[in-house]
């Protein structure tokens, strides 16, 4: 178990997190980071329903990430919120294997959060939206439907 000061508890958090965070990819979790300043820093785990459909196999994959963290706590850097968001390839990874993602995940992100980064929004389902977005983009007009 983490200690209370390095867990991120409020479901604000996790929700701004999913909004404004960071995500870094993995091979097995994927990582939501954002800068919020607070020291230490705070983390969260999530294994979703849709993914991991019975309690026991959600609790056992957060537990496992969790420990993992505990251990690796001195080495992460101070002033992000982060969430650890379990992929469905989680089930089948050996301890080593998940132990080196999320080393991999916590060493290359500050780096990552240097680089300059744009949220794209999600395109539109409407033509006229689809235009509209390409736009934004810069990207030149998709083409338009034939008649025949």
């Amino acid at each position: 178990m983490l200690p209370l000061k390095h867990r991120l508890r409020h479901e604000r958090d996790f929700a701004r997190l999913s909004v404004k965070g960071r995500p870094l990819y993995g091979l097995f979790c994927v990582l939501r980071v954002w800068k919020s300043g607070s020291t230490p820093s705070k983390i969260g785990f999530v294994a979703s329903g849709k993914m991991f459909k019975t309690a026991v196999e959600r609790n056992l994959i957060r537990r496992r990430m969790r420990e993992i963290v505990r251990k690796m706590l001195p080495s992460v850097p101070v002033g992000y919120d982060m969430t650890f968001v379990a992929k469905p390839e989680i089930r089948k990874a050996k301890h080593a294997e998940l132990k080196s993602s999320i080393e991999h995940l916590l060493e290359k992100m500050p780096a990552e959060l240097e680089k300059p980064w744009q949220k794209r929004p999600k395109p539109p389902r409407s033509r006229a939206g689809v235009i509209g977005y390409s736009k934004q983009l810069g990207m030149p007009r998709p083409p338009g439907k034939t008649s025949r």
